[in-house]
């Protein structure tokens, strides 16, 4: 026989048990949302990153073009800073801040600003020693480093950025 004070008390734990289901249920949603959406910011954040990485790699030959020839010719479609040779050329270190390269990538734009640090004379050239030809540089001409900072700041439409910072030593050939 039932007890008549038993009535509601398989009803009661079943709605609790699907209570609890169902709070679990919402918690690992939750979870699978937020994990999606962060691989995604993880996957922007790579592309941005290898995109900004690949406009270094063009940027180096920028400056090597722009130093030996004091011109862009064949660049001039991604060198945004008309004045890059004489800026390359400068020897004083001024950081201006806005992109000399701008390799854009759709939908990643790729901002690259390129500054000269210093320049470093060779040991072991003539320009040292004054001995005419000594170790690693034949003469004052070609026995020198050019430092350049280059920093490219990949970004897109969706203010995911990433920055590449390099610094880059020239040596004349």
């Amino acid at each position: 026989m039932l007890n008549r004070q038993d009535n509601g008390y398989v009803l009661i734990t079943v709605l609790l048990m699907l209570l609890v289901l169902t709070v679990v249920g919402l918690a690992a949603i939750g979870t699978s949302t937020l994990e999606n959406l962060l691989s995604g910011n993880i996957r922007l954040r790579e592309s941005n990153l290898s995109q900004a990485d690949g406009c270094v790699e063009i940027s180096t030959a920028v400056i090597e073009r722009t130093v030996r020839e004091l011109d862009t010719r064949g660049f001039s479609n991604i060198v945004n800073d008309a004045g890059l040779s004489t800026e390359l050329s400068s020897t004083t270190f001024a950081i201006e801040g806005t992109p000399d390269v701008i390799c854009a990538a759709a939908p990643t734009t790729i901002n690259v600003d390129i500054d000269k640090m210093y320049t470093h004379y060779i040991s072991g050239t003539g320009i040292e020693f004054a001995s005419g030809y000594e170790g690693l540089g034949k003469s004052g001409g070609s026995g020198f480093y050019s430092y350049y900072r280059i920093n490219s700041t990949g970004s897109n439409a969706l203010n995911s950025t990433a920055t590449v910072g390099t610094i880059y030593r020239y040596v004349p050939k």
